[in-house]
C-alpha cells in the first residue's frame, strides 16, 4: 500500500492519466480477510483510508495538472475506460457484500438501501464516464484492443459481476421495489439500465456488441473461470486475498484520480463531436447523474469509508 500522498498532487499511476494494477478477491471469496500488507495494522489502515477520503472530498483542482498533450486523445480516454471499470467492479464487489449479508427473505434496512443506492448511482456515473470517448475513438481505440483480446470479449466475462446480477437485473430487488422505503433504489436502477442502454447505442449504433459479431465468425466462450482470466487481464486487474481495508483504499485512490480529471478535462473533453446522442442518455434521470457527477462520487466514497469503520469496530 502506498503512503498517503502529498494533498493537491497527482499521485496515481506513475504520470498523470496514468494506470494502475487492481487487486481484487478471488470470486467466490468475497469474505476473505486475509490483508495484503500482512504487517499493517487495522489502525493504520483506518488512518490511511481517512486521510483518502479527505483528500477526494477537498475538492481543490491539482496543482500542475494539464491535459495530455501528445497523443492526448487516446490517454486520456484510454485511462477513463480502464480506471472507470476498475472503479466499477469494486463498486459491484462491495455492492455483493451488503446483498450476502442481507436476509432471503424482507426488506434491508434503510441505511442498507441508502448504500445501495449510492452505489447504484456510483455505478452509472462510471458507465457515463468510461463512456465519455467519442464514438471514433472508442472505433479506432477500444473496440479493436478487446477484438485482440478475444473476438468475443464481452461484459457478461465480468466476475465481479455475478453477485449483483440478480439485483440488476431485476429477481432480487423484485419483493422489494412494492415498498416505499426502496423507491430510491428502484429509481436508481431504472436510471442505470438506461445508461448501459445509452452509452451501448452511443458507442455501438448498430447494435452488435463483439460477442454478438463473433457468433458468426468463431466459437463463443461462455462465462467461465477462463473467461474471467482474460476479462481481468485487459482490466489490469489482480485476483489474491485482500482485505476490506485495501479495497476500500484501491477505490479512494482512482476516484480522486477521476474527479481530478474530470476537473481539468471536463466530462466532454472533445467539444466538437457532433455524434447524435441516443434517447436514453437525455432522459432527466441520466442527464442528473452526469450534472451530480461529483458529488456522486464522493458520496461512494463516503459510503466505503463509513462502511470500512464500521467494519473496524466489529
Amino acid at each position: 500500500m502506498r503512503a498517503v500522498p502529498e494533498s493537491g498532487a497527482w499521485d496515481f499511476g506513475d504520470f498523470p492519466y496514468g494506470l494502475e494494477l487492481l487487486t481484487m478477491p478471488p470470486v467466490g471469496h468475497a469474505k476473505a480477510t486475509t490483508y495484503l500488507a500482512g504487517k499493517t495494522s487495522a489502525r493504520c489502515d483506518a488512518d490511511l483510508t481517512t486521510c483518502l477520503l479527505e483528500d477526494l472530498l477537498d475538492g481543490r483542482r491539482p496543482a500542475g495538472l494539464e491535459a495530455p498533450q501528445d497523443d492526448s486523445d487516446e490517454r486520456l480516454f484510454w485511462f477513463r475506460w480502464i480506471t472507470g471499470h476498475q472503479v466499477t467492479f469494486i463498486i459491484w464487489h462491495l455492492m455483493g457484500r451488503l446483498l450476502e449479508e442481507q436476509p432471503d427473505e424482507g426488506i434491508p434496512d434503510p441505511d442498507v438501501l441508502a448504500m445501495l443506492e449510492a452505489y447504484t448511482e456510483g455505478y452509472s456515473a462510471m458507465l457515463l464516464y468510461s463512456g465519455s470517448c467519442p464514438r471514433s475513438v472508442y472505433e479506432t481505440l477500444i473496440r479493436p484492443r478487446m477484438s485482440l483480446q478475444h473476438r468475443g470479449f464481452s461484459g457478461t466475462w465480468a466476475p465481479d459481476f455475478t453477485s449483483v446480477r440478480g439485483l440488476f437485473r431485476g429477481g432480487r430487488i423484485a419483493p422489494w421495489i412494492r415498498s416505499a422505503e426502496a423507491m430510491g433504489l428502484g429509481a436508481a436502477l431504472a436510471a442505470n439500465k438506461a445508461t448501459h442502454d445509452g452509452i451501448a447505442a452511443r458507442l455501438v449504433p448498430g447494435g452488435e456488441s463483439l460477442l454478438q459479431q463473433a457468433m458468426t465468425e468463431t466459437a463463443v466462450w461462455p462465462p467461465s473461470e477462463r473467461t474471467a482470466l482474460l476479462y481481468d487481464n485487459f482490466f489490469m486487474t489482480l485476483r489474491a486475498p485482500v482485505g476490506h481495508d485495501a479495497i476500500t483504499a484501491q477505490l479512494l485512490r482512482r476516484l480522486k484520480a477521476v474527479t481530478w480529471d474530470v476537473a481539468v478535462n471536463g466530462f466532454r473533453p472533445l467539444q466538437g463531436d457532433d455524434e447524435a446522442t441516443p434517447e436514453t442518455l437525455r432522459r432527466a434521470d441520466v442527464v442528473s447523474c452526469e450534472l451530480r457527477f461529483g458529488d456522486i462520487v464522493r458520496q461512494v466514497g463516503r459510503v466505503s469509508a463509513d462502511r470500512l469503520r464500521e467494519r473496524l469496530r466489529r
